[in-house]
């Protein structure tokens, strides 16, 4: 009976250290990043980033980008089809001509990067997707559900773009 309570208080010690390292470094990790709240809230709705190490965070906030552009991607080709100013639809068709480069080039060059083990090519593709939704952000201004989306998109970028650098 001793052993059965001692082996339960080990047990329950060691998982507790380990929560508590876990979010250690999801907080010191996400401190090195531009947006803190948002690379805490992303990394930890995911159960796996308990027990994930820098790269590990890496892939989880890469996973969560890809989601985030494949949506916004949708959103421009719906926006597109539905509208009917000249403008802005030049303005979207840029938006889809750099989200098919970003969610059908850049995102997925960075997941195998990271999964790899090169935060070279991460690195790379997520600079680029960077300057691609920039380049969108320009022309949609009038289309705030849009534009929302697109910072969205730019902000994970950016928080995937420093923790990769973490890795190198």
């Amino acid at each position: 009976m001793k052993s059965f309570v001692f082996s339960t208080v080990v047990f329950l010690v060691f998982f507790l250290l380990s929560s508590l390292v876990s979010a250690d470094l999801i907080s010191d990790t996400c401190k090195k990043t531009p947006s803190y709240n948002l690379c805490v809230s992303t990394l930890t709705a995911d159960p796996q980033s308990s027990k994930a190490d820098v790269q590990g965070l890496a892939l989880i906030a890469v996973k969560k980008l890809v989601v985030e552009g494949t949506k916004t991607e949708n959103e421009i080709k719906q926006l597109i089809e539905k509208t009917k100013d000249q403008p802005l639809l030049d303005a979207l068709n840029l938006c889809a001509d750099k989200y098919n480069i970003i969610v059908h080039y850049d995102f997925p060059v960075a997941v195998e990067a990271i999964t790899k083990g090169n935060p070279k090519f991460a690195e790379g593709a997520t600079v680029d997707a960077a300057r691609s939704s920039d380049k969108c952000a320009s022309g949609i201004t009038s289309t705030p559900n849009l534009a929302s989306s697109n910072k969205l998109v730019h902000d994970l970028d950016d928080i995937v773009l420093y923790i990769v650098r973490l890795l190198l």
